[in-house]
């Protein structure tokens, strides 16, 4: 079905994977590394509001750039619940994700974009990414809800919640 669907020869796909479990894990770490390096490339900003504006818009462009992404990325963390090498796969592609907005958010900290403690920093990247995650899988459920603007607005909200002014906590 792989090699069909891929409209290459029946022999191909085996050639390069042994079994479909590696198949399964190199396009996830691929298509993980995918939607990762286009949030770094695409979250920018003078304030909170431009990088939480920044981070919605990425969200919003990759759900509609890579549409298969979350219900796979759903498959996968469903398969790695019962196959070892997929859950280190996907544990990695999830820390990548995580360390990642831990990176964008000591940037702009660094920069004085934001004002949050430096020890809240990873339960704040940790936060935003189990968000969107759950975000996705919302949408690939109910995708009407990504033409519902009042939920972004929401969803802003909640950014600017964790990334305003958080050393007074």
């Amino acid at each position: 079905d792989i090699a069909k669907s891929a409209k290459v020869s029946m022999g191909l796909p085996l050639y390069y994977f042994t079994n479909k479990e590696e198949l399964a894990c190199e396009a996830l770490e691929i298509s993980s590394e995918q939607i990762t390096l286009s949030i770094l490339n695409d979250i920018a900003g003078n304030s909170p509001e431009e990088i939480a504006t920044s981070f919605i818009n990425s969200f919003r462009k990759n759900m509609n750039r890579y549409p298969d992404f979350y219900p796979f990325y759903f498959e996968m963390w469903s398969a790695s619940r019962r196959n070892k090498k997929i859950k280190k796969v996907f544990k990695t592609a999830l820390d990548n994700t995580i360390n990642t907005t831990k990176s964008v958010l000591i940037n702009a900290q660094e920069k004085g974009l934001i004002t949050v403690r430096v020890e809240d920093v990873e339960s704040i990247a940790v936060s935003l990414v189990s968000k969107a995650d759950g975000l996705g899988l919302l949408l690939v459920q109910y995708p009407e809800l990504f033409e519902n603007e009042n939920m972004w607005k929401i969803d802003m909200k909640m950014w600017l919640s964790v990334l305003q002014d958080r050393t007074k906590d």
